[in-house]
């Protein structure tokens, strides 16, 4: 202990100090009394490392805690990157299974696809569903203009 310079004896006793050791411990373990320890123990730079000391603590705390949330958004985002993958795949096998030709078939009079999901009956006749909503969404917009 004497062998070192004041600011690692500081450094060490005021570490060894936040570990929860009493001076009398300090001193057995790094051979020297219990006065020096004592001495260190008083002098300013010693508070200075124990601040310091308490402020790593907190920045590996924090650091720590970002690693880890970090690490839950990349997994996150690798199962939602394989998820997209299945979707696209599930999506292009059912365009792959509507395709006549090499064609979807489509409403004629605005192209949009003639698939299940966007077509509805009324009247015996078959209509866009999408073209219905985008015409619903106009007439609610016009209303609210006027209105």
């Amino acid at each position: 202990m004497t062998e070192l310079a004041d600011p690692d004896r500081c450094w060490l006793v005021a570490g060894l100090t936040l570990a929860g050791m009493t001076a009398q411990d300090i001193a057995d373990r790094t051979g020297c009394s219990l006065r020096l320890i004592r001495a260190i123990r008083a002098e300013p730079m010693t508070q200075v490392c124990v601040y310091a000391h308490q402020q790593v603590g907190a920045l590996s705390d924090s650091l720590r805690g970002e690693q880890i949330d970090h690490a839950a958004t990349r997994l996150e985002l690798a199962r939602a990157r394989d998820e997209a993958d299945r979707l696209r795949m599930q999506v292009d096998q059912l365009l792959d299974a509507l395709t006549t030709d090499g064609r979807i078939e489509t409403f004629p009079r605005c192209g949009h696809p003639k698939v299940r999901y966007n077509v509805y009956a009324h009247r015996g006749k078959t209509y866009c569903r999408e073209c219905r909503r985008d015409w619903q969404a106009q007439h609610r917009a016009d209303r609210r203009a006027a209105g």
